[in-house]
């Protein structure tokens, strides 16, 4: 029964924190909404110009999985960063029940306030050409959550790390590059010379299971199988690691 109050009591902390964090801040500044459509919607368009209807498709499922990872992801690097060296608010919650892995959610789940538009933008998008029944979109919300989770995590272990604002922003966007736009994201693994080398992002993956299930673009059901394998591994690991590891208290 204490156990269970634990968990609600932490569920509770983290819908508080991403409501003060992400949905104020929505409500006061709107025009945040359209930034987190910008990057990955002029990637649709360029693959479009240059590559056609069929390479549409995949910069829409490509964009939809870097919109998730950027919705907590490799973004929350920079504002864990400068929440905790400029406002010192992580200090001020030390002494509260607030865990860090609740407090990486709350602030994911604040980001995820910002994106929802562009979320909505794309799977309207992707719904209105591909036309795909409700049992795979089931499939492919699991899997974005997975990377979700893997990306949020990671990055909010990594900003505890960073004695510098400047660092956090910096490593946001060299992540966000390398692990979110670089690999397979925006087109077809099987261009690579294995398409195994998706494996190597959270992003890639999700994007590439995507392309599976939307696309039914023929990859070897072992790459799906542990891709899906990876991500929920890299979800749990990346989790404990935040939990067990990360520096909850400031680095001076």
């Amino acid at each position: 029964m204490m156990r269970l109050q634990a968990i609600w009591t932490q569920i509770k902390l983290v819908v508080v924190f991403a409501w003060l964090y992400g949905w104020l801040a929505v409500v006061r500044e709107p025009f945040w909404l359209v930034s987190s459509l910008l990057t990955p919607i002029s990637i649709v368009v360029i693959m479009t110009v240059f590559g056609g209807l069929h390479y549409m498709y995949f910069g829409l499922l490509g964009g939809l999985a870097m919109a998730v990872s950027s919705s907590g992801g490799f973004t929350i690097i920079g504002d864990a960063t400068y929440l905790r060296l400029e406002l010192k608010f992580q200090s001020m919650l030390l002494n509260t029940r607030l865990n860090p892995v609740s407090y990486t959610l709350g602030l994911a789940l604040s980001e995820l306030t910002y994106a929802l538009p562009g979320l909505a933008v794309f799977i309207l998008l992707i719904q209105a050409m591909l036309r795909e029944p409700a049992s795979i979109y089931l499939l492919a919300i699991s899997v974005l959550a997975l990377e979700w989770i893997a990306a949020s995590m990671l990055g909010f272990t990594l900003s505890t790390l960073l004695n510098d604002v400047r660092y956090g922003w910096s490593l946001s966007g060299i992540l966000g590059f390398l692990l979110g736009t670089l690999p397979p994201v925006f087109y077809p693994a099987y261009l690579l010379p294995t398409p195994y080398i998706a494996l190597v992002s959270p992003v890639s993956i999700a994007s590439t299971v995507l392309q599976y299930l939307m696309l039914k673009v023929n990859y070897p059901s072992t790459l799906i199988r542990l891709g899906v394998l990876i991500l929920l591994a890299e979800a749990l690991v990346f989790t404990m690691i935040a939990f067990r590891k990360s520096r909850w208290r400031s680095v001076k």
